[in-house]
């Protein structure tokens, strides 16, 4: 249970950082005009998109969580600590309705419980460690690799903002344990065939 708080916390405070940080670029515009412009720009939208799928990834740590009951203040106050910095993100967003709306349409991830797939294997995210069997709109929105899954956003932000190689925990407790994170871990540049 150590390593998963542990990993947890490593994951939380890396998504912490990088609303932080949206929020402290926001916070330096001194004109609410040109904030509204640069949210409104091409590059503004996909950066504002990014950091909202850092956030789902937030969601989805909080739903693994719940549905292996783990319970940890620090973990508690790390979450805590993200929705502020998110509601004083989303302030700024309020400047350009039609970012924040297209981010309301996008902000449900799915947090299903931790299952086994029909035929037996385990498709838990490595990251969040929550049921990877998804689809979204038709599109599978999984990764799978060293023989295990990982949401795709999970994973990407992994790699570009904890560590280069993916953790390799398995979330269901009848099963396992926490691996060997030297036998399990990923290198970025072999996921081949997957953009992250």
């Amino acid at each position: 249970m150590e390593a998963k708080v542990n990993h947890l916390q490593r994951c939380l405070d890396g998504i912490y950082k990088v609303i932080r940080n949206a929020n402290d670029i926001l916070c330096g515009i001194s004109q609410p005009s040109v904030c509204s412009e640069v949210l409104q720009s091409p590059q503004g939208v996909a950066y504002i998109s990014g950091v909202n799928e850092v956030y789902k990834v937030a969601k989805r740590v909080e739903g693994g969580m719940k549905e292996l009951s783990i319970d940890n203040e620090k973990l508690h106050n790390c979450l805590r600590d993200i929705e502020l910095i998110w509601n004083n993100l989303q302030a700024f967003l309020s400047l350009s309705p039609s970012v924040l709306q297209m981010l309301s349409s996008e902000l449900t991830p799915d947090c299903s419980a931790v299952t086994d797939s029909a035929n037996g294997q385990n498709e838990t995210c490595g990251v969040c460690l929550l049921r990877t069997a998804n689809e979204l709109n038709g599109k599978v929105n999984s990764v799978l690799y060293n023989s295990c899954h990982y949401h795709a956003s999970c994973a990407n932000f992994w790699l570009n903002c904890v560590d280069s190689n993916l953790p390799g925990l398995i979330a269901a407790e009848g099963r396992s344990q926490a691996l060997d994170q030297a036998s399990l871990a990923v290198p970025a540049n072999e996921l081949h065939g997957h953009q992250l």
